[in-house]
């Protein structure tokens, strides 16, 4: 609690001096000649009731020394009060001053600078939860009284803050009254290239992955070379022996702390699963947003090619095709024409997992080329399950033609439909599961211009599917006027045959039923548009 002001008594002051003092702390909230202030008076009032208000009083008074005026500005930042807003406090005495006196001012805020960089380099106490109260408060007085700085020290105060968060990223970025990213910025390219420095690969992956994002955003093409250089240095130290060594001492004394006795064989397993969540949950991600750098991409597409050795063990095998997966991933939206044919060799190699291949697909449908469709065809052209057959391969046949489907369809636009509707298999008792049609069916809904006309000769195709298919576009663009010819196929007998049909509501056997659900929807959704 505040304590009560025994400054008075103290200096001796007859009972004139205190009325008059007393009058004019009321009456103007400023101190005049003859109440003697000093540094005591200043440290004192930190805890009083009325001490805040005489501190501003200080701040704004040219009667006072501008060592003293600092000091009071210092002792507002070091109050430990809930009952005040000490930095509100503070600033509204800097904004007051400042359009008074702009010199006094920015001398003030000067003089704090030695004192807040003490009170931010302090070492926090072990014991202690969460980053020191004091320095949190004096990071946010130093990034607050930045505007009011002269100048030439504005660089120091900036590091200063920056530095502050760098030294504890993941402990420290969300403190205070400013988020690490609000202050970042908010200050601008300059700020960003400090937190180049703080990259670590030692770091928590979250603490990694802030700080690039952050970087990408705010920071300038030469801090985002440096962050790109920084990133690929760090996955690399990753990948080294010396690193997952101090993960297992890391581990190691984690362990004896808990009074566990310690298994070196299950250290040491643990210390190579840490390091891929390192890599795979803080590097490579990182690396996304810092892609359009060059040595980052490189990197990125050299950990995709890797391939494991013939005699690599499964568990190094899972965890490379982690990594590539992860690398694929992190390489949305930094792919051209000039990665394609390396990305569709990933794509179609039957030797890489299926989630490795998933993601060199999607990288390939980033590059938006047409050049990809020939390699594309064989895959569309797969069988899959059919009736008599659905191993393993043939699943695995069925979900790479719906890939390619899809994909073909992208980026062929309307003049793909008709030959990608001759090229879909017609094994005997083929099969085809209602969300592969309907991806299909949605990938026509969303070309330019839409092929309304094309898709409707596939009401009479031959083929049950191209049939669905046609229906399920209709449903999504047709109109009014395309219901007759729907209509001609609520009467159509043609089987479905597939996965997930009969899992439909209501269960779906024959072509007429999807003919009679398309139609509704289709009125349905006229019906809300004209809402």
């Amino acid at each position: 609690m505040p304590k009560g002001d025994g400054f008075a008594s103290r200096m001796g002051w007859t009972s004139k001096n205190i009325i008059l003092c007393s009058i004019v702390h009321v009456m103007l909230g400023v101190l005049l000649a003859g109440c003697q202030v000093d540094s005591d008076d200043v440290q004192q009032w930190k805890g009083t009731v009325k001490g805040p208000t005489r501190l501003v009083a200080v701040i704004g008074s040219d009667r006072y020394p501008l060592e003293l005026r600092t000091e009071a500005a210092l002792a507002i930042v070091e109050m430990d009060r809930n009952d005040v807003d000490a930095l509100a406090l503070l600033k509204g005495a800097l904004d007051d001053l400042r359009g008074e006196d702009a010199a006094a001012s920015e001398a003030i805020v000067g003089g704090m600078i030695p004192r807040l960089e003490a009170l931010l380099s302090e070492e926090s106490d072990e014991a202690q939860s969460g980053p020191n109260p004091t320095q949190v408060r004096a990071k946010d007085a130093a990034y607050m009284v930045i505007p009011y700085a002269p100048e030439e020290v504005r660089d120091t105060l900036i590091r200063s803050v920056v530095g502050w968060y760098s030294a504890d990223f993941e402990g420290r970025s969300l403190a205070g009254n400013y988020s690490a990213e609000q202050v970042t910025r908010a200050l601008g390219a300059d700020a960003a290239g400090m937190l180049v420095d703080a990259l670590d690969e030692k770091m928590p992956p979250q603490a990694m992955l802030k700080i690039a994002e952050i970087i990408g955003e705010d920071g300038d093409e030469e801090t985002k070379q440096r962050a790109g250089k920084r990133l690929v240095a760090i996955e690399k130290a990753m990948e080294k022996p010396s690193f997952v060594k101090w993960l297992a001492s890391q581990i190691r004394e984690s362990i004896e702390a808990s009074g566990e006795e310690v298994n070196e064989k299950r250290v040491n397993s643990l210390a190579l699963y840490n390091r891929e969540n390192y890599i795979t949950q803080g590097a490579l991600p990182a690396m996304q947003y810092l892609g359009d750098q060059q040595v980052v991409s490189t990197r990125l597409l050299a950990i995709a090619d890797t391939k494991p050795g013939e005699n690599d063990g499964k568990a190094w095998v899972e965890r490379l095709n982690a990594r590539r997966a992860t690398a694929l991933k992190a390489l949305e939206g930094h792919v051209s024409r000039a990665h394609l044919n390396r990305l569709l060799s990933i794509a179609l190699d039957s030797s890489n997992s299926i989630e490795v291949r998933d993601y060199a697909f999607d990288r390939v449908g980033d590059i938006r080329s047409r050049k990809a469709i020939p390699r594309l065809w064989a895959l569309v052209e797969r069988s899959g399950c059919t009736a008599a057959s659905c191993s393993a391969s043939d699943k695995l046949s069925k979900r790479l033609r719906w890939r390619a489907g899809e994909l073909v369809l992208s980026l062929g636009g309307p003049s793909t439909i008709e030959p990608f509707s001759q090229r879909l298999p017609v094994a005997t008792g083929i099969q085809y599961e209602p969300e592969e049609l309907e991806g299909y069916a949605t990938r026509m809904s969303q070309m330019t211009p839409q092929p309304t006309s094309t898709v409707m000769t596939l009401l009479e195709s031959q083929q049950w599917w191209n049939r669905v298919v046609a229906l399920r576009y209709l449903e999504r663009r047709g109109g009014e006027a395309d219901i007759p010819a729907m209509k001609r196929l609520m009467s159509d007998e043609g089987e479905v045959s597939g996965e997930g049909w009969s899992e439909l509501n209501p269960p779906v056997k024959k072509v007429g039923q999807v003919a009679d659900a398309a139609i509704k929807a289709l009125r349905t959704r006229e019906q809300g548009d004209k809402k």
